[in-house]
C-alpha cells in the first residue's frame, strides 16, 4: 500500500476492518498526524511497488516496507545500547552507549567536532527533532578501553525533590566494573554542565554470606532505571557468585546509591550446587513494575529465562524458569504481551499472556562463515499459567547469503522500549537487530505464527570496520528502539552510525 493510501487510512480507522491495519493504524509505528502530512506534502513518503527502494536510497542495500528517514555517522564509534526520550518539556532526545572500536591499533579517540576534542568512545546525545537530521549535542567521553554499552535516563526527578534529569551508564573494561551517573539536565543550554554526580562499584562486604558481597569482578553490563520508583536493576557480579547476578539499587538519591537485593538462579551462587550451573549469566532485566514482574534471559552455555515476582524488590521471588536448550543459544531480550483476543481462543480461555524472547547471535559460531548449525531465532512463549511456560513458535531470517557476507549473521535483540518505556507491543509488530541482515519488522498478531513484514539492510561506509580481522566491513546491527512518533533508531557494532526508519508496508 502506498503512503498516501495509508495517511488517508488514518483518518478513517475506525471503518478499517482489517487485522493487520488495525495494529498500524492504533499502534506507535505511525507518526503523529502532523509530521506525516508533512512527509507526505514534501513528497517523503515510501515510494510505489514501480520504484526500486534500495536505488532511491544510497545507503540501503535493500528494504521492504521500510524506508529510510534519516543518519548520524556518530563519529565512527562503535555503539550498543541506545534510547530515546521525548516529551513537550524536554525536547527530543537519542541517547547512545558506546563501545571500544574493535579495530586492531585502534587508540579509540575520536574528533568530536562539538567540543574540538578527541575523545574516548562514551555516551552520546543526540537532538532528535528532526528525525532527518539528527544533531550531536553532547558526547561524554569514556574512560580507555571501557565498554559503556548500556545507557538509561530519567526526567524531571521526583524522588530527590530536585526536578533534574539524569542518565546512567555502564563502564567495563575487564578489569575495573561500575555504573556512573550524571546529571544531564542542561544538555540542550549549556551541556558542558554534564556532571558524574556518583558511581556504583559493587554491593556491601559479606551481605549475601562470609565473603559474599564486595567489590564487582566480572561485568558491569545492563541495566534499567525506573524513573516511576526510583530503582535501578543492573546485570553486575560480585564476589560468591560463578557468574553475573541481577542487583537492585535505590537510586532516589541519585548522589547516594544503596544496594537493595539481589537475584540468581540455582547454582549460581558458589554455595550452591555446581551441578545446577550451566555457564549461564544475567544479560540484562525486562522491568514490569506495573505487574510486579521481572524477566530475565541467560546468557552464554545455557538457554535460560526466567521470572521473578518484585512486590517486594527486598526479596525478589523466582515464579518460573525455563531451560531452552537445546536448541536456543541463550535468551537476550524479553518483552511481555498480553492477547484480549486471539483465533480460536474464546471465553476463560482469554486473555493471555505471553513472553516475546530472541536469542543472541555472538562468536565465532555466528560469525562468518557461520560453523554452528543452530541460528539465532525469534521465540515466544506463552506463559499464561505461570508454572508451565510453553514454546508455541519461532522465526528467523533464512540463512541466504548471510553467511558468506562476512560479519555476525542473526539476530541480537529487539525494540524493548518505545520512548523509554517498556514495549508491550500493543500494535503486534517488533523491530529486531539482526546484525548482517539489518533491522527486520515482525508481525506478532498472531503469535502462533509470527511473520515478516519488512526489513532494512543498511551499507556500511567509510567510518566502518570489519568486525574480525580480514573479513570485509559489513553492517552489524546491533540494538534498535522506538521513539514517540514510531519511528525506529538502530545501531551499528562497527562505526556505521545511527539509522532512523519508518515502517511503510501495506496490509497484506
Amino acid at each position: 500500500m502506498r503512503f498516501a493510501e495509508s495517511v488517508v487510512r488514518l483518518f478513517t480507522k475506525e471503518i478499517v476492518m482489517s487485522q493487520t491495519m488495525r495494529r498500524i493504524v492504533h499502534g506507535p509505528v505511525v507518526a503523529t498526524m502532523a509530521s506525516l502530512l508533512v512527509v507526505a506534502a514534501v513528497g517523503c513518503g515510501a515510494p510505489g511497488p514501480e520504484v526500486d527502494q534500495a536505488e532511491a536510497d544510497p545507503l540501503s542495500d535493500g528494504a521492504e516496507n521500510v524506508r529510510l528517514v534519516g543518519h548520524h555517522d556518530l563519529q565512527g564509534r562503535q555503539s550498543l545500547q541506545l534510547t530515546t526520550r521525548s516529551d513537550e518539556a524536554n525536547g527530543n532526545w537519542a541517547y547512545v552507549g558506546h563501545q571500544p572500536n574493535d579495530r586492531p591499533g585502534d587508540d579509540e579517540a575520536r574528533m568530536n567536532p562539538v567540543t574540538g576534542e578527541a575523545e574516548i568512545n562514551g555516551t552520546s546525545l543526540l537532538d532528535i527533532t528532526d528525525p532527518a537530521n539528527p544533531v550531536l549535542a553532547w558526547h561524554i567521553p569514556g574512560i580507555s578501553r571501557a565498554n559503556h554499552r548500556a545507557v538509561s535516563v530519567v526526567y524531571d526527578y521526583t524522588h530527590d525533590a530536585s526536578g533534574r534529569d539524569y542518565l546512567v551508564r555502564s563502564s567495563d573494561t575487564g578489569e575495573d566494573f561500575r555504573f556512573q551517573i550524571f546529571d544531564i539536565t542542561d544538555r540542550a543550554t549549556n551541556p558542558e554542565a554534564i556532571t558524574l554526580v556518583s558511581e556504583i562499584t559493587g554491593t556491601p562486604p559479606d551481605s549475601c554470606g562470609p565473603g559474599c558481597g564486595g567489590p564487582f569482578i566480572i561485568r558491569a553490563h545492563k541495566g534499567f532505571w525506573s524513573e516511576e520508583s526510583g530503582y535501578y536493576y543492573t546485570a553486575s557480579g560480585e564476589p560468591g557468585f560463578r557468574n553475573t547476578l541481577l542487583h537492585i539499587w535505590d537510586l532516589r538519591d541519585p548522589t547516594s546509591p544503596k544496594f537493595v537485593s539481589r537475584a540468581w538462579l540455582p547454582g549460581m551462587k558458589n554455595t550452591e550446587d555446581e551441578a545446577l550451573y550451566q555457564g549461564q549469566y544475567v544479560h540484562h532485566p525486562t522491568v514490569d513494575e506495573a505487574n510486579d514482574r521481572m524477566y530475565i534471559g541467560f546468557r552464554n552455555t545455557s538457554g535460560l529465562m526466567g521470572a521473578w515476582d518484585i512486590a517486594d524488590l527486598t526479596n525478589p521471588m523466582l515464579i518460573w524458569s525455563i531451560d531452552t536448550n537445546p536448541p536456543n543459544r541463550g535468551p537476550h531480550t524479553l518483552t511481555p504481551i498480553v492477547y484480549d483476543q486471539l483465533p480460536n481462543f474464546h471465553g476463560d480461555a482469554l486473555p493471555r499472556n505471553y513472553i516475546f524472547m530472541t536469542d543472541e547471535a555472538a562468536g565465532a559460531e555466528d560469525t562468518a562463515p557461520c560453523t554452528s548449525g543452530v541460528r539465532t531465532r525469534a521465540y515466544m512463549f506463552d506463559v499464561t499459567h505461570e508454572t508451565h511456560p510453553t514454546k508455541v513458535s519461532q522465526w528467523e531470517v533464512p540463512v541466504g547469503d548471510f553467511c558468506t557476507k562476512g560479519g555476525r549473521f542473526g539476530v541480537h535483540q529487539h525494540a524493548e522500549f518505545v520512548n523509554g518505556r517498556l514495549n508491550r507491543h500493543e500494535n503486534r509488530i517488533a523491530w529486531l537487530a539482526y546484525f548482517n541482515a539489518g533491522v527486520r519488522v515482525l508481525d506478532l498478531s498472531d503469535p502462533y505464527h509470527m511473520q515478516e513484514l519488512g526489513y532494512y539492510i543498511p551499507k556500511s561506509n567509510a567510518l566502518s570496520h570489519p568486525i574480525v580481522e580480514g573479513q570485509p566491513a559489513v553492517i552489524q546491527i546491533n540494538d534498535v528502539t522506538i521513539d514517540h512518533r514510531g519511528l525506529s533508531y538502530a545501531t551499528d557494532r562497527v562505526g556505521s552510525g545511527l539509522f532512523v526508519l519508518e515502517y511503510t508496508g501495506g496490509t497484506e
